[in-house]
């Protein structure tokens, strides 16, 4: 008997970080895991949109496979940490700057090359813009770096998401986070297609 595929990664948090700890997640009662390896945690940033294929080539080389390794245990690590501070700090607003998990933020954030650099717009679809614009660079030399990326994504989270409406999914056996940006904050599910329409099946069967 042939195991079932594994699906592709979902994105359904609506923040990357979200997404980060959904990269482990048990939708239909089997646990899929989309950083099993270092080609997938690659493979996840660039689905994230938190890296690009040009900036992760150097790292998909044999010669990097050591160290990718030991990034993507790291990153993981981080993961399980990052899961149990939002599962308790969901539904509230944070204050507490001093949390360990915070503290560790910081720490991988003060890690890697970070400078700021003029760079033509290329998206103008304000006509009102201007041109040129500041970007943010976090140059990746070495797959230790990966982590800041997340870190970052976390980091904004925290400091930008209104911690009210970071929820977990209603389904029964459901694992994936998301941030309520509903107009009415009344969302429930992942989403209709994985967790919504079963649910309404499920109540249609029990009226």
């Amino acid at each position: 008997m042939t195991q079932d595929p594994r699906p592709a990664p979902f994105f359904v948090g609506e923040n990357p970080a979200l997404d980060f700890l959904n990269s482990v997640a048990m939708p239909r009662s089997k646990r899929y895991d989309w950083l099993e390896t270092g080609p997938d945690l690659l493979d996840w940033l660039v689905a994230a949109e938190l890296a690009s294929e040009a900036e992760l080539a150097p790292f998909r080389k044999a010669a990097a496979a050591p160290a990718l390794e030991e990034a993507r245990q790291e990153i993981v690590a981080f993961r399980e940490r990052l899961r149990p501070f939002i599962e308790d700090v969901r539904g509230s607003q944070l204050t507490d700057a001093g949390h360990p998990v915070i503290t560790e933020i910081n720490t991988i954030l003060a890690r890697g090359a970070r400078f700021l650099q003029i760079a033509r717009a290329t998206e103008l679809d304000d006509p009102t813009a201007q041109p040129l614009i500041l970007v943010d660079r976090h140059p990746l030399t070495d797959p230790r770096e990966l982590i800041v990326r997340i870190a970052t994504a976390a980091a904004r989270l925290i400091t930008e998401a209104d911690f009210r409406y970071v929820r977990n999914c209603e389904g029964p056996t459901c694992t994936l986070y998301f941030l309520d940006i509903s107009k009415n904050h009344k969302r429930r599910w992942c989403s209709m297609e994985v967790c919504g329409n079963r649910a309404k099946a499920a109540a249609y069967r029990k009226r």
